[in-house]
């Protein structure tokens, strides 16, 4: 674990730093919800940051990984550096509105919070629309120094994990997440997800970790052909793409 860390440091010390950052935000937010009992919508209201310094600091810890494999040094640099500034922004906006006991997402219950939400969705999509240029050009490296498993994993999770966070801009046209009734109400632990309704979220997170979930399949069966890596891919972009159907039906996942 150790050489891990250190060889992610040294692919790209900002995202290495960025997501230990994280880290630690993690643990003070964790301590902090042992004395803040207020709660949002039935839970918390420290559950949420919590779980996106955990999703960012796993981003940022996955990408240089990647990018080891990249060569168009320019851009890899424009992109390190602007997901750090979208990814840090992104979190100060949800730790900060937690901390006022606001909601993050969906609030337009003030002219702060209105402009605070939609300058979230501006960096947010910025940052996609580059994670998918990422992957675009990911099609233009060659499979030299990697193997060909690898580089199709990586290929296809970047792509997946960009077309699965415009799914954001779905539940941000509706405000809400839940389909099929008020967002709120009992839902799955940690997750939270809806256990009554629809929940968008379900196949936003998992396409979301596509990222980390392609190459990890590779890795663990020791793929090296391309086949069963594409196949793979497929097989868990058709899987998502049920679970959105399913929560646009209004359906909840149990």
């Amino acid at each position: 674990m150790k050489t891990l860390f250190t060889r992610i440091k040294a692919i790209s010390p900002a995202l290495y730093y960025c997501g230990l950052g994280h880290l630690t935000l993690l643990v003070l937010m964790i301590i902090i919800m042992q004395f803040d009992h207020r709660q949002l919508m039935g839970i918390n209201l420290w559950i949420k940051p919590i779980k996106f310094a955990i999703s960012i600091a796993l981003y940022c810890l996955t990408w240089p990984l990647m990018l080891q494999y990249f060569p168009f040094e320019r851009i890899k640099k424009r992109f390190i550096n602007f997901s750090v500034f979208a990814l840090a922004f992104e979190m100060l906006a949800i730790a900060s509105q937690a901390a006022r006991g606001q909601l993050s997402h969906y609030n337009t219950s003030s002219v702060y919070n209105s402009i605070l939400f939609s300058l979230m969705g501006v960096v947010i999509v910025s940052q996609t629309l580059f994670v998918l240029y990422m992957g675009y050009l990911f099609f233009k490296v060659k499979a030299a120094q990697i193997k060909p498993g690898m580089l199709w994993a990586v290929r296809l999770g970047i792509l997946m994990t960009g077309v699965f966070a415009l799914e954001g801009g779905i539940m941000a046209s509706r405000m809400a997440h839940t389909v099929g009734r008020a967002d709120g109400g009992p839902g799955l632990p940690l997750f939270n997800w809806s256990r009554i309704a629809g929940d968008l979220r379900v196949a936003h997170f998992m396409g979301l970790h596509a990222l980390q979930i392609v190459p990890l399949f590779v890795i663990l069966f020791g793929v090296t052909n391309a086949r069963p890596a594409i196949v793979f891919a497929s097989a868990y972009f058709v899987t998502v793409s049920l679970l959105f159907a399913n929560a646009m039906l209004g359906r909840p996942l149990f």
